[in-house]
């Protein structure tokens, strides 16, 4: 079991997370879950509302930050906010999810940092011992 899922980094003018996870689904969904609490208090967000995502990439750092990006994308356009993330299905060139959520309310959410998009600026997915873990860095 994990000690943590996620934990911010400073990162000069940025926004960065190291991410963990037990193997590469947990990985993606604890940096997804990282990602939305750099942009709004996921205290009150309910799981009220569900959209599904496909991404390709051509390989799973690609995909990370894909996903990560279509997280972003979809909060930016649509104001979905992102409680829970299951990833359906995940190899090193695609993935298939359900991200679980709501709506931005102004009286019942609050947003923090205004994320631009995630940057491939020393990303590596490696293995720490038996934990994989991701430095993700944000622009914002």
């Amino acid at each position: 079991m994990l000690k943590k899922k996620f934990e911010e980094i400073d990162a000069t003018a940025d926004l960065g997370i190291i991410a963990y996870g037990e193997d590469l689904k947990n990985l993606f969904s604890n940096a997804a879950e990282g990602l939305m609490s750099l942009m709004a208090d996921t205290k009150g967000i309910a799981e009220s509302e569900s959209t599904a995502i496909n991404i390709t990439a051509k390989d799973r750092e690609g995909l990370l930050i894909k996903w990560l990006n279509e997280i972003i994308y979809i909060k930016d356009t649509r104001g979905f906010l992102g409680k829970r993330f299951d990833i359906n299905y995940l190899n090193d060139n695609s993935l298939k999810a359900d991200i679980h959520g709501e709506i931005y309310d102004p009286e019942k959410h609050e947003l923090l940092s205004g994320v631009k998009a995630a940057t491939y600026h020393n990303l590596k997915i490696e293995k720490v011992r038996e934990t994989l873990q991701v430095r993700i860095i944000f622009d914002v």
